[in-house]
C-alpha cells in the first residue's frame, strides 16, 4: 500500500507539470488518455462509495448504546449520569426521557421517575393523552404513561394517577388490564366506593381483586356479596386474611403457586393495609367470615383437594377464576354467605 501511494503521488506531481495531452509524445497520447479516463472513473467510484457510507456513530447513538449497556449491567448510577447528559443535549428525545424515568424508578427516586416519565409522555402526546398518537398495545409510549401513573400513585397524587390508569384501562385493556384494578384502588382510597366496585368488577379474578372487592361491598353495605366474595378470596390466598388479622398460621394454602403464596400476601398487605384499616369494622367483618365454622371446614377441604384438583385440571385452569371454580361451586358459597349473615344477625 505504501508503494502504491508513492506511485500515485509521483503521478500526481507529473500531471501537475503537464498543460495537456499535447505535452506527451504522439505515440503515448492515446495510452495516457485511456489511463486518465480509467483513473477518473475509479476515483469517482471510490469517492461516491465513501459518500454513501453512514458517518461515524453520532452522539445520540453513543449515548443510547452506553446507557443501555449500563442498564443491562444493573449499574443504574452510571446509566442515570449518561442519560442526564443525553437529555441535556436532546431535551425532547422520548427514548432518553423514558429510560431516565425507568432508572430513577429502579433507584427508588420517585420524584425523578415521575419527572422523567412526564417529560417522555409530553414528548409524544403534548399536554393531553390521545389514542391516535400510539400504535397499539406494544407502543413504548404507553409504558411511559403507566410509569408516570405508578409514580404519581406512590407519591400520593391520586387524581392524576387515576386519569392515567383509567385511560390505559379503557383503551388498552389487553396489555394494561392491571390499570383497571389500580383505577379501582385509587377510587377506593378516595372513598368513591361504587365507582371502585365498577372498576374492580372489570378485572380478571385474582386474590388482590377479591379482597378489595369484598371490602368495597362491605363499605357499600352489600354484606351478602361481601361475605361471598371474601370466602372466594380466602381460597385464592389464605395468607392475606391471616396477615390482616395479625395471626400466625401454618394452614395449607388452597391455591398453588405465587398467587396463593405468602410472598404475594405480604405484597398485597403492604399496598392495601390502609384501605382495610381505614374502613370501620372491616377487619371485624373479615374475622367473622374467616372464623365461621363452615368457612373453616371449607378451607380445610380446599387445602386438601388443591393438589389433586391441580393434576386433574391441568395448566389451563391455573387462571385464578378457573381454579377457584375447580374447588367450590356457587351453591356452596351462597349457603356459607347466608349462614354467616344469619349467625351474626347482620
Amino acid at each position: 500500500m505504501k508503494v502504491l501511494l508513492e506511485l500515485l503521488g509521483d503521478a500526481s506531481r507529473v500531471l501537475g507539470n503537464v498543460e495537456g495531452l499535447s505535452d506527451f509524445r504522439p505515440e503515448s497520447r492515446d495510452r495516457v488518455r485511456d489511463l486518465l479516463k480509467q483513473l477518473r472513473l475509479e476515483a469517482d467510484r471510490v469517492l461516491e462509495a465513501e459518500a454513501a457510507k453512514p458517518e461515524e456513530q453520532d452522539d445520540r447513538e453513543i449515548f443510547l448504546h452506553r446507557s443501555l449497556e449500563a442498564i443491562s449491567a444493573g449499574d443504574h448510577d452510571v446509566a442515570r449520569g449518561i442519560l442526564e447528559d443525553a437529555v441535556s443535549m436532546f431535551p425532547d428525545d422520548f427514548e432518553f426521557l423514558n429510560y431516565l424515568g425507568l432508572v430513577a424508578w429502579e433507584q427508588g427516586d420517585l420524584r425523578a421517575a415521575e419527572m422523567g416519565y412526564h417529560r417522555a409522555v409530553q414528548a409524544v402526546f403534548g399536554d393531553e393523552l390521545d389514542v391516535d398518537c400510539v400504535d397499539g398495545d406494544g407502543d413504548p409510549a404507553l409504558r411511559a404513561v403507566e410509569g408516570r401513573a405508578l409514580a404519581l400513585y406512590r407519591l400520593g397524587r391520586l387524581d392524576k394517577a387515576l386519569e392515567y390508569f383509567q385511560w390505559l384501562g379503557r383503551h388498552f385493556s389487553g396489555e394494561y388490564v392491571g390499570c383497571r384494578y389500580l383505577a379501582g384502588e385509587v377510587l377506593h382510597l378516595r372513598g368513591d366506593i361504587e365507582e371502585a366496585i365498577e372498576w374492580y368488577e372489570r378485572v380478571p379474578v385474582e386474590p388482590a381483586v377479591l379482597y378489595n372487592l369484598g371490602l368495597a361491598y362491605y363499605e357499600n353495605n352489600q354484606l351478602d356479596r361481601a361475605a361471598y366474595t371474601l370466602i372466594r378470596a380466602f381460597v385464592a390466598n389464605i395468607h392475606i386474611a391471616t396477615l390482616l388479622l395479625d395471626r400466625y398460621s401454618s394452614q395449607k394454602a388452597c391455591t398453588p403457586g405465587y398467587l396463593g403464596s405468602r410472598a404475594y400476601a405480604e405484597e398485597f398487605v403492604d399496598a392495601c393495609v390502609r384501605l382495610w384499616h381505614g374502613a370501620a369494622g372491616s377487619v371485624d367483618f373479615l374475622e367473622r367470615c374467616f372464623d365461621h365454622g363452615l368457612v373453616r371446614s371449607h378451607l380445610d377441604r380446599c387445602g386438601e383437594r388443591g393438589g389433586s384438583r391441580l393434576l386433574q385440571a391441568g395448566d389451563g385452569a391455573m387462571k385464578c377464576g378457573g381454579w377457584l371454580d375447580q374447588l367450590q361451586d356457587e351453591s356452596t358459597l351462597q349457603n356459607m354467605s347466608e349462614q354467616i349473615l344469619r349467625r351474626f344477625r347482620i
